[in-house]
């Protein structure tokens, strides 16, 4: 469920934003960014989401402290939003983006593997994704 709803929240964005083939402002940036809390509010009653909320808003906090909403790192990441945010970041490379056509598989590992041992993700999601690419 939270694999289905975690972009919900862009919803109401511009979709000019949302497909827009430059880099964005600041200002474009964080409505961008706002995204995950948006999410979080729109399905925060629905009673067959609640379970997923945390997921809905942590889905681009990063292992290191990089992301966003909240900075969270390392374990106080809940392990779903860890998950998803791996999975949601390698389905973005290997799909056309506005901006850009998609990576091979090959390379979306290969620039995931870099930005785990950066810190970027949890080295122990990234390896069970890892495996599981493989066995594909």
């Amino acid at each position: 469920m939270a694999g289905r709803l975690h972009d919900i929240g862009k919803i109401g964005m511009p979709e000019r934003l949302l497909n827009k083939p430059g880099r964005l402002s600041a200002l474009e940036l964080h409505a961008v960014q706002s995204h995950p809390v948006q999410g979080e509010l729109i399905c925060r009653h629905l009673q067959a989401a609640k379970a997923v909320l945390p997921v809905i808003r942590h889905h681009h906090e990063r292992f290191d402290g990089s992301g966003y909403p909240e900075r969270l790192e390392g374990e106080s990441i809940p392990l779903g939003a860890r998950i998803l945010g791996l999975a949601d970041a390698y389905d973005a490379m290997i799909s056309s983006r506005s901006y850009r056509g998609p990576l091979s598989s090959e390379q979306a590992m290969a620039c995931l593997r870099e930005e785990t041992s950066a810190g970027r993700w949890d080295p122990s999601v990234f390896s069970a994704f890892e495996a599981m690419v493989k066995d594909r």
